[in-house]
């Protein structure tokens, strides 16, 4: 229906579509998980699983290698889509994925050259029940795995700078399939853990490799890279304006994938599976945010280069209150139920303390509220100050969480995080997004004025 056509494209139409396929995407990842997992803590056991997820956390760290360009490739395609430059788009994207490719493949040079001087037994803790060849395999495979993944996820960035976030949805609903058909494939027939690696999150990769191939070369042929198009101006842009998001995946690598390292080094691989396990439950009360950050963060671009300053502060409102009332109720019945949940879950092995969980729950509110920040400051650039304060604060992290968990244990690790966020980061980057509000609304009483986007299709 043309009326239906026609709202689809506003702002607040592409929002719902991302929002409900995201939904939908997200409703299937978790009932998958709910399966997955426990299958491989079972299958593992309780110490090759907590290995499992301390090698998924530490190569987590090789994110960093594409230096913020990733994040601000989304920008520079939303500010091309609401001013209608599709030439814009297309360079930003040819050098941006050049790049890319080009760190990952100096990145896989060095480890390379550095592997056989890494004693991966020793920096995991890993007891002497798990074979050095096993543990250094499957660490080859992760490695693998995020490497081939950094250009691979652009796919994700194009689609979002486009405000078409249900396709990246999609993507996303078939890797997590074809993710549980790998593991239910591989403890049919018995593989060992670098293999099963392979098969249970090689889907991801793969399915984003395809995505990007399909996009740049049928569905949005005007992106396909060409060598006219690189240049060095445009390189040193998007590494200057990836500057911010740089410093705040640093921060983020420490914060969300130091924590089963801290574990697995002062308590062994086999305390890893308790607070992973947790961790990943928690993760469900982020459901609003996994929704809207992808839909809302290209809305918010969108508006702030088409000057719709009215509209970007009452999303902005809504969406905080609804977090705060959703992360709310999610983490009042994480207490009330998490620990017999998680024990018909995962097993006894994976059953935390009480403490852990109550921390856990009161981060991700936390959590959840600085992330909605975060979805601003993403969207108009305003993400060096925010990326200083997250380092200082990863690093007040990194020093808590090391000396609380000698003293207390698991719960030390979550401890630290809190109490650098509340030290360091909470109240700046809240001055700093509510700086952003106030300069870019009209004073009471006048209306903000957006500017027409001009849609485009390039042939």
């Amino acid at each position: 229906m043309p009326i239906m056509d026609g709202w689809r494209q506003t702002r607040g139409g592409r929002i719902v579509v991302a929002v409900s396929s995201g939904a939908a995407a997200r409703t299937l990842s978790s009932l998958l998980t709910l399966v997955s997992l426990p299958l491989a803590v079972r299958y593992l056991g309780a110490e090759r699983f907590g290995l499992w997820a301390t090698i998924t956390s530490t190569v987590v760290f090789l994110n960093l290698l594409d230096f913020g360009v990733a994040g601000t490739l989304t920008n520079h395609i939303a500010h091309s889509y609401a001013v209608g430059d599709w030439k814009s788009a297309a360079r930003y994207t040819t050098n941006a994925l050049t790049l890319t490719v080009a760190m990952v493949g100096l990145a896989g040079l060095a480890l390379a050259t550095a592997w056989s001087r890494i004693d991966w037994m020793k920096l995991l803790n890993v007891g002497t029940s798990v074979p050095r060849g096993e543990v250094t395999a499957t660490v080859a495979a992760a490695a693998g795995l995020m490497l081939l993944g950094l250009p691979a996820s652009l796919s994700s960035r194009i689609f979002a700078g486009y405000q078409e976030v249900q396709f990246n949805n999609l993507v996303i609903a078939v890797a997590t399939v074809a993710n549980l058909v790998g593991l239910l494939t591989g403890i049919v027939l018995r593989v060992p853990m670098p293999a099963l690696f392979l098969m249970a999150a090689g889907g991801v990769t793969l399915c984003n490799l395809a995505a990007l191939a399909g996009t740049l070369l049928w569905y949005k042929p005007w992106l396909r890279p060409q060598m006219t198009w690189l240049a060095w101006p445009m390189v040193r842009e998007l590494l200057s304006s990836g500057s911010g998001f740089f410093l705040i995946q640093v921060a983020g690598a420490v914060v969300f994938s130091s924590d089963n390292v801290v574990v697995s080094h002062y308590l062994g691989a086999a305390q890893v599976t308790p607070y992973n396990v947790t961790w990943r439950l928690v993760g469900l009360t982020a459901v609003m945010q996994s929704l809207l950050f992808p839909a809302l963060w290209p809305a918010f671009a969108e508006a702030y280069a088409g000057r719709d300053y009215g509209w970007m502060r009452r999303a902005f409102r809504l969406t905080m209150w609804g977090t705060v009332a959703l992360n709310s109720g999610f983490a009042v019945a994480l207490m009330a139920v998490g620990k017999p949940v998680i024990r018909w879950w995962a097993g006894e092995a994976a059953v935390p303390s009480t403490a852990l969980l109550a921390a856990m729950a009161l981060w991700s509110l936390i959590s959840g509220c600085m992330t909605v920040e975060s979805c601003l400051l993403a969207a108009v650039n305003r993400t060096r100050e925010q990326g200083v304060f997250s380092v200082l604060a990863a690093a007040l992290n990194l020093v808590l969480s090391i000396v609380l968990v000698q003293r207390i244990g698991a719960v030390g690790v979550i401890s630290g995080t809190i109490l650098s966020y509340l030290l360091v980061l909470i109240v700046p980057q809240s001055l700093i997004a509510r700086s952003v509000l106030r300069v870019h609304c009209e004073p009471a009483g006048l209306q903000c004025s957006p500017q027409p986007m001009t849609s485009y299709q390039p042939q």
